[in-house]
């Protein structure tokens, strides 16, 4: 029996590192956000007005407003630093009672080992607050089957044009799902080395391969137990 209790504790062992093991990979970027309104060349253009009046004054917005954007992602708060990205997507004053705004987009970077990666953003910016908190819900290429959050912070504002930083913080190739590695990739290639404005605590795994070791380890720990000990 010793010998058997033995074997057990080292089959257990397997399984928690293996579940370890299948966590994921976290990743950190940081870059700033440049939403331009004014100006002869916009990158945020109102599609949709509100039948109201203005809710928000200073982001000139009614309840209902809906802007679409394609703002430049750059590596530090001054709109002349380095490409790293654009956001892509839109956003609409949705509080009937201040300047909160939902927001559906995507984070398509450029630069470094996660060109032509994108991150699906989705969430409430209430601009009153300091910091907001948006989901990350997806994402592709090096990101696919990302989860994770985005801090959001106003760095500066010129009437309604807004410079905001951006911290993202994503995990990918863990849980139950599979990334398959044979899937066709983004269309445009990576390059060589991190992306500019970037800092993670790893680096993504992109088309790495996971399909819940942690079970495939518990079923033969289950299998030879059952079979050896009761």
């Amino acid at each position: 029996m010793a010998a058997k209790a033995v074997l057990l504790l080292l089959l257990l062992s397997v399984l928690l590192a293996a579940e370890a093991a299948d966590d994921g990979t976290t990743t950190h970027l940081s870059f700033f956000m440049h939403d331009i309104v004014s100006g002869s060349n916009p990158t945020a253009v109102k599609v949709i007005k509100g039948p109201g009046s203005t809710t928000a004054p200073a982001l000139g917005m009614a309840f209902g407003d809906t802007t679409v954007v394609d703002d430049a992602l750059t590596e530090a708060s001054s709109p002349s630093s380095a490409a790293v990205g654009r956001m892509q997507g839109i956003y609409m004053l949705s509080s009937q009672s201040g300047a909160a705004l939902m927001v559906c987009a995507n984070l398509l970077l450029t630069s470094g080992d996660h060109n032509g990666s994108t991150i699906a953003v989705l969430g409430r910016d209430d601009t009153d607050a300091d910091v907001r908190e948006l989901a990350v819900v997806g994402g592709t290429g090096k990101f696919r089957m990302a989860s994770g959050y985005v801090l959001w912070k106003t760095s500066s504002m010129s009437g309604a044009d807004a410079t905001v930083k951006l911290d993202v913080y994503l995990t990918t190739g863990g849980g139950n799902g599979t990334i398959d590695a044979d899937a066709p990739a983004s269309p445009v290639g990576g390059g060589g080395g991190s992306p500019s404005g970037s800092s993670g605590t790893k680096a993504s795994s992109g088309g790495a391969r996971t399909t819940g070791g942690g079970w495939v380890v518990a079923a033969v720990v289950v299998a030879v137990v059952g079979s050896w000990v009761w």
